[in-house]
């Protein structure tokens, strides 16, 4: 996600194939417990593997969704280790509305430190979905907003993270001390 190039995510990308898409598990998200909703998200997960397959050569693809208003924003193109969503949150600052947002990680691994950081600094970003381009699915879920203490603690875990002092096992472990709920399909 962002514009930051990470190195903490493997050079190996996986192209998107229709059996993927067509064979997505479907999910549930603990902070919506609207069954429609639920599938109404979904279909845009497809959709978005469908459009970074045929539009951006499986690389990096991110959109966000408003979650009271179902409203989706324009694809935000990138490339095969990010994708910039600052456009989509600036759109989400100041709204009061809580997103969503979905992209898809060309190499089928998890959450990177940068999207950890972007999901716990946007106070509107509530849900953080990763797609892997090989059918994996990992879901960050904002339980409460955050503390500005709270952000600054889990921006000192990513800090160990990224200094190889603990795992990304350990960071996910930690960080769900903070009403974060973590999954993966």
């Amino acid at each position: 996600m962002d514009n930051e190039r990470t190195t903490d995510i493997p050079e190996q990308s996986y192209v998107i194939t229709d059996e993927v898409i067509k064979s997505l598990k479907p999910f549930s998200l603990k902070t919506i417990a609207n069954k429609e909703i639920e599938g109404y998200i979904y279909r845009h997960c497809q959709r978005l593997l469908r459009l970074a397959k045929e539009k951006n050569d499986s690389n990096e693809i991110a959109i966000s969704i408003n979650i009271d208003t179902l409203d989706v924003s324009a694809p935000v193109f990138g490339d095969s280790r990010c994708v910039d969503i600052g456009y989509l949150t600036k759109c989400m600052k100041g709204t009061g509305y809580a997103f969503l947002v979905v992209h898809n990680h060309p190499s089928d691994f998890y959450f990177s430190r940068r999207d950890i950081k972007t999901f716990i600094d946007m106070e509107n970003m509530t849900i953080l979905i990763a797609l892997g381009n090989r059918g994996s699915i990992y879901t960050l879920e904002k339980k409460r907003q955050l503390t500005i203490g709270e952000i600054l603690d889990v921006r000192k875990i990513l800090l160990s993270w990224k200094n190889d002092i603990i795992t990304y096992v350990e960071v996910i472990s930690l960080i769900e001390n903070y009403g974060i709920i973590y999954s993966h399909v």
